[in-house]
């Protein structure tokens, strides 16, 4: 049954449609008495009608409701409509996605990006200590909530475990079927590791570290490490070649902390990546400038809220002209380059 302004779900007035993907739609909605505000996500009908699908909104469920986090959007509840609808219901962020952000502008300066993939390594950190492998992160899944805190008016946080990976066994030490067959490709192509090209059952958390290296580049360079005119040719990219650097990309000099940490971020072997969430962001701050920044909303602009993301990003992959400065101006750079390190 069609949803639609002023109906109730799981106790909450339906206020309006945030988002719509592949499987579901997200609503925003707000308590009898106007004062809490959520996000509800819900299974579409046909996609309802597919045990499949079913189970892996279920463990979406099960998967996000295992982290604790604040890097992490929290689930408030998991319901089930009058009708019989699937309805998830999360917590209602004020802000903006990264996939936005990076439409509008672009690349962002490495001053703005390391905060973003500090709190992204951090909300990873709590996912795979509960044994969660997220499998899609990419710049649409990564939230920038507006948190009216001036002395912190940002933080990133991770959406969407849609086709997250539970790794830990269950209670009498059973692990947990998976729901993807092992030729199933699951995730983003433009930001998923090589692995997963040939199955996403294979993944594991270095494949989520792979993600992260790829969203940093995208977010710092204006581009993809790999670019193509179809999907096919971006995983052929990944498979066959080895990552390009900053440099390489853009022309530009960069720090060679910042160099190296990608570098072993995107290593086509997993077992040459770092070992874990922890390490990547002891890493990454070893490597920030000494001023970071996280950006205050600006007067008047709208709030936007969370997106049903179940779409390929294949026009992450089309080719973009970068130009302009990439480095931002607290940090002092060599004659000749953009930083070293």
């Amino acid at each position: 049954m069609p949803i639609h302004p002023g109906d109730v779900l799981a106790g909450y007035r339906v206020i309006q449609l945030l988002g719509r993907g592949g499987m579901g739609e997200i609503w925003s909605a707000a308590d009898a008495n106007g004062r809490r505000q959520v996000a509800i996500k819900v299974l579409l009908p046909r996609a309802a009608h597919k045990p499949q699908l079913v189970r892996r909104f279920e463990r979406e469920a099960q998967a996000v409701a295992s982290i604790d986090s604040p890097y992490v959007c929290k689930l408030i509840s998991c319901e089930k409509s009058e009708s019989g609808a699937h309805l998830l219901v999360f917590e209602k962020l004020d802000g903006e996605s990264l996939g936005q952000r990076l439409k509008r502008e672009q690349y962002l300066p490495f001053a703005e990006v390391g905060p973003i993939v500090d709190d992204v390594l951090q909300g990873l950190c709590a996912a795979h200590a509960a044994g969660v492998v997220h499998r899609d992160l990419k710049p649409a899944n990564v939230f920038l909530e507006w948190t009216r805190d001036p002395q912190r008016p940002e933080r990133a946080k991770i959406l969407d475990f849609g086709i997250s990976k539970l790794t830990r066994p269950e209670e009498g030490g059973r692990r947990e079927p998976t729901l993807t067959d092992l030729d199933a490709t699951l995730g983003s192509f433009a930001y998923m590791a090589p692995e997963q090209v040939h199955g996403s059952a294979r993944a594991d958390a270095r494949a989520d570290i792979y993600a992260v290296g790829a969203l940093a580049f995208r977010a710092l360079a204006g581009r993809l490490p790999f670019e193509g005119t179809s999907a096919g040719m971006i995983l052929a990219l990944k498979v066959d070649r080895d990552a390009p650097s900053l440099a390489d990309v853009t022309g530009d000099r960069w720090p060679a902390g910042l160099e190296r940490f990608l570098g072993k971020a995107l290593q086509r072997p997993r077992d040459a990546r770092f070992a874990s969430a922890r390490e990547a962001l002891e890493a990454w701050r070893q490597i920030q400038p000494a001023a970071l920044s996280r950006r205050a909303p600006a007067a008047g602009q709208a709030s936007l809220a969370d997106e049903v993301s179940t779409e390929t990003d294949v026009d992450e992959g089309s080719q973009t002209e970068v130009s302009g400065s990439r480095w931002d101006v607290q940090v002092a750079a060599p004659p000749g380059g953009r930083g070293a390190q």
